[in-house]
């Protein structure tokens, strides 16, 4: 298949998420990927240059060798006012030109903005558009403003999709009550790598690498550092805990500059802040945390979603502790080694389960071990496709095989 992603989350700069997993799992199995993508302009504006160039890149692939991903960003304006509406215009013109040049048998959408010219070019076309959604997506636009007319194009994207994927059951119910068909919408859960994330992985030498002590209690969070992330709550708590309990945060984004500065005003080094950090490098500070944390606020961004880093932190045997979101009670329950407290009170909690926190790696592991392995996430996805490419063409060359393993 000849599969084009449209997406805006930044293929480069964050995650990896669903998308990176699954469709560079589809390049090794021989599918052809091109990915339209949307650069981060956020949170400074303006940035320089003013006019952002087209670019493109013949291989984005970040997390598994031998996988190839073409990324295309089309131009676009590093205004407030200006960068989207310029961006839904060069992408719907790279969007056609590559209908033109190479058709696609199938257009898998992440995107608001950039996914309504999709949609159209699919139509005009008649290529099949699958609208894959981890997120309420119009809960994401930052302005309010907006957020009426986000609304309206992500109903209609639910109402004309063939086919609509949700990462949850909560996210189905959402769809549904968006306008989305129910036998064309189907649950299809994150997964995970079960052997990238080894629950027997030595930390020791990462904990050294980065100052904590053998005796320390390493409480970590990894990925985009949100405003509704929660690790100011978290972090400030450490200030009543014990000394030898530590932070430990891999990411950046929108909380990082106050969490320097909570750090600065007295935390010190029981707060390390790494930064960005490569995926590779994800596996070994996993390696050495005690307890992992998901501290999101209950917004209306996150009272759908089910954050794959969630599954990541269960993958690799450590006992987690989580906000009650909606989304994630709904999906992993109660039962599964996930402990849930709000923000503020999740140092407190990392202490109390310290006696039953191989129990609860033990039962956070074998969860993952049952739902959320990405190689047979893959072959689902890999079908949902497939089937929409067959009833909109001839017979097709990967109808029944596939052109190669994943390796």
């Amino acid at each position: 298949m000849r599969i084009v992603v449209v997406q805006e989350t930044d293929w480069l700069k964050r995650g990896p998420h669903q998308q990176h997993h699954l469709f560079e799992r589809l390049s090794l199995r021989g599918h052809e990927i091109t990915v339209l993508d949307y650069p981060i302009l956020r949170p400074h504006w303006p940035r320089e240059p003013f006019a952002v160039p087209r670019r493109e890149q013949a291989n984005a692939a970040r997390i598994y060798d031998g996988a190839r991903i073409r990324l295309i960003t089309p131009g676009t304006l590093s205004l407030r006012l200006l960068a989207r509406p310029t961006s839904v215009l060069s992408h719907y013109a790279v969007l056609s030109r590559l209908i033109r040049e190479a058709r696609p048998d199938v257009i898998v959408s992440y995107a608001l903005s950039t996914g309504l010219p999709a949609l159209r070019l699919a139509r005009r076309h008649g290529i099949p558009y699958i609208f894959h959604v981890i997120d309420a997506l119009h809960a994401i636009v930052p302005s309010p403003a907006l957020r009426p007319i986000a609304y309206a194009v992500e109903r209609r994207l639910f109402e004309q999709a063939d086919e609509v994927i949700l990462i949850n059951q909560h996210l189905r119910d959402y769809a549904i009550r968006m306008g989305a068909h129910p036998r064309r919408s189907r649950v299809l859960r994150t997964g995970v790598d079960l052997d990238r994330f080894d629950p027997a992985a030595d930390g020791s030498a990462t904990r050294a690498e980065l100052g904590l002590e053998p005796d320390d209690l390493v409480l970590f969070f990894m990925g985009w550092l949100y405003d509704f992330s929660g690790l100011r709550e978290v972090a400030a708590s450490l200030r009543d805990a014990p000394p030898h309990v530590r932070l430990l945060v891999a990411g950046d984004g929108d909380d990082y500059d106050a969490l320097v500065a909570l750090r600065d005003a007295g935390l010190g080094d029981r707060l390390i802040l790494t930064g960005r950090v490569g995926y590779d490098r994800i596996p070994a500070l996993l390696a050495a945390a005690d307890v992992c944390l998901l501290p999101f606020h209950t917004v209306p961004i996150t009272e759908h979603i089910v954050p794959i880093k969630l599954y990541e932190y269960m993958a690799s045997g450590r006992p987690t502790i989580a906000s009650p979101l909606p989304g994630v009670i709904r999906d992993i329950g109660e039962d599964a080694g996930v402990t849930y407290a709000p923000a503020a009170e999740q140092v407190a909690a990392a202490l109390r389960i310290q006696p039953q926190a191989a129990e609860l790696a033990r039962r956070a592991r074998a969860f993952v071990e049952a739902h959320c392995n990405w190689a047979t996430i893959t072959d689902e996805f890999e079908a949902i496709l497939l089937r929409h490419v067959e009833k909109t063409s001839s017979p097709s060359p990967w109808q029944g095989e596939r052109a190669g393993g994943e390796g």
